[in-house]
């Protein structure tokens, strides 16, 4: 089992959303934060699926 690093983008978008949590910003910023980070997290690992093939 090859395991990868947890890319910037993804740790930024976790972070942001922890900080729009605690703020108790709107629930369409927190939508959209979690919208982010699952486009973050599948990102990354289409990318480490194709570093895998490579």
């Amino acid at each position: 089992m090859v395991i990868y690093p947890v890319p910037a983008a993804v740790t930024q978008a976790k972070i942001q959303l922890v900080i729009d949590e605690t703020a108790k910003a709107p629930a369409t910023v927190i939508n959209s934060d979690v919208q982010a980070l699952v486009d973050a997290q599948r990102q990354a690992e289409q990318q480490a699926r194709v570093d895998v093939k490579a």
